[in-house]
């Protein structure tokens, strides 16, 4: 197909002219759409139905997007699991894990970015039997108002002061106690930094229902502050991409 060949091409290059090109991204989309507009994307645990959009990346079709924590959901996702998804993005991820927990299991995706979150809305009616839901929250610490940054671009969006969109934080324990969500089994968490904060919102939840946690972290501050949250907690963690952290 078209679009698999274009992402084979667009991968092939190096990264240097992949750097220069990126301001002609649209028009590459845009090219992959003409070619056809609903296309298989790969992943670990096979194919899903993947509308091409501007968020689309070619490692979404060929399968290569995040190996380490495509691997980490195929070691300890299970069939009928519940997975909290922290930092959806565009759904690659919780499309995967939906696959994996199957039909009586349930994938919550939490994405704050409103352009992220059309775009994960159009993949979910592509795939009606993958059990995904989304939550439009940033989670956090604290219930309230924040704002979310999103000038480096949609995959790298980030709760700050200076933020340039305003989007509602929710805990996970709040959550969980007023809005009756599942208990998670799996907890993915990647959200620029921001990993501690949702985890000191989640204490309670963590303490009863000892989740696996996999944590993408931004930087090794954010690495050794999750660590020594969760080890306290009665955790042991390993690894590094994603930090693996079991009760």
């Amino acid at each position: 197909m078209l679009s698999h060949s274009l992402a084979r091409f667009s991968a092939s290059l190096p990264s240097s002219i992949k750097y220069r090109l990126a301001t002609i991204r649209p028009a590459y989309n845009a090219l992959l759409r003409l070619g056809q507009p609903l296309v298989k994307a790969r992943t670990i645990a096979g194919p899903v139905n993947w509308r091409i959009d501007e968020l689309t990346s070619q490692q979404y079709l060929l399968g290569t997007y995040e190996t380490y924590m495509q691997e980490a959901f195929a070691k300890f996702v299970r069939s009928g699991a519940t997975v909290y998804d922290a930092g959806a993005h565009a759904g690659y991820h919780s499309l995967l894990c939906g696959l994996l927990v199957g039909p009586s299991g349930r994938v919550l995706a939490f994405e704050p970015n409103p352009k992220n979150r059309k775009s994960l809305e159009r993949q979910l009616p592509a795939n009606p039997g993958i059990p995904v839901s989304i939550l439009p929250y940033a989670l956090s610490d604290a219930h309230g108002t924040v704002q979310l940054d999103t000038s480096s671009g949609s995959s790298e969006g980030r709760v700050s002061d200076e933020g340039d969109c305003q989007v509602e934080a929710r805990t996970i324990d709040y959550l969980m106690e007023h809005e009756g969500l599942p208990a998670p089994d799996v907890m993915k968490i990647d959200v620029e930094g921001h990993e501690l904060n949702v985890l000191l919102g989640a204490v309670a939840t963590i303490r009863a229902h000892r989740p696996i946690i996999l944590c993408d972290p931004n930087d090794e501050t954010t690495a050794g502050a999750v660590s020594e949250l969760l080890s306290g907690l009665g955790y042991q963690v390993s690894g590094n991409l994603p930090i693996i952290c079991q009760p």
